[in-house]
């Protein structure tokens, strides 16, 4: 096991470094908040959003750190795993557990007052929102960064399921990651990730905090060491954007147009 292990590359390891480090930060965020509001008296800030709600409560924030333990946990694993046989029964099958593992948060979430929408406005924000992420992706690419951890950490250019998707041409098999890319990602990780996490830390530790620990954790779970900083960047613009709309709807909308178009991308390239 141990030369298993030393034998793996650099990017494995340090993709295995942000994840273990984004966690214990989170954790710690939420520890110290947690004692700061019970030394100081203040108890539990409800959030606007929710006015009439008790979410997020201890059992949610409880839920949610033990979740992303274990779901970090998952991916580290992974990180280090022999690669799988991706048939299409596997696909759809992982599809499928990852469905029923993160129901709990959208059922949990769908239960609690919703805020008003204004569709036109708040479309606007997610139009300014891809903008800002493909801004940023231009940049970090043009600048030659991304070749560079290539060539210092012999990182893939592609996340595995971007690989994946190039590889592949089983038909099944590409229908079931199409539908995990575009349908069952945006949902469960905008539920998972903004709905619950942001909203844990978010009041034990202010927004910005929140942001950037929610957003270093989220692009770490995806163990691509080249998407690290753009998914980062993603996951502070969909930050922002909840705080605006207050409604998961517009980020889960945006993420879907996002890997829509990054599969539509991936396809016709490959």
């Amino acid at each position: 096991m141990i030369e298993y292990l030393s034998s793996q590359p650099l990017y494995k390891w340090v993709n295995s470094s942000l994840l273990i480090g984004s966690l214990l930060l989170c954790y710690l965020l939420w520890i110290f908040g947690f004692v700061r509001q019970q030394l100081t008296g203040l108890g539990l800030p409800r959030i606007s959003r929710f006015s009439g709600s008790s979410f997020p409560g201890i059992a949610d924030e409880l839920f949610v750190l033990i979740f992303m333990g274990f779901f970090a946990t998952s991916a580290l694993t992974n990180q280090f795993s022999a690669p799988a046989e991706h048939t299409p029964d596997n696909i759809w099958m992982s599809t499928f557990i990852h469905i029923i593992i993160f129901c709990p948060f959208a059922l949990r979430y769908i239960t609690l007052p919703m805020p008003q929408h204004r569709p036109l406005r708040y479309l606007l924000y997610v139009f300014a929102g891809l903008i800002c992420i493909y801004a940023f992706n231009f940049v970090i690419n043009a600048s030659g960064f991304c070749n560079y951890l290539i060539e210092l950490t012999g990182s893939p250019k592609l996340q595995e399921v971007s690989t994946e998707l190039s590889q592949n041409k089983n038909s099944p098999a590409l229908a079931g990651l199409c539908f995990s890319s575009i349908i069952a990602a945006p949902i469960l990780e905008e539920f998972a990730f903004r709905g619950f996490l942001f909203n844990v830390l978010r009041q034990r530790c202010g927004i910005i905090a929140a942001t950037l620990a929610s957003s270093l954790l989220f692009s770490a779970v995806h163990v691509s060491l080249i998407q690290t900083l753009p998914l980062f960047v993603f996951a502070c613009v969909q930050c922002a954007l909840y705080e605006k709309t207050r409604s998961l709807t517009y980020c889960i909308l945006l993420h879907m147009i996002f890997n829509t178009i990054s599969t539509i991308a991936i396809l016709l390239l490959s």
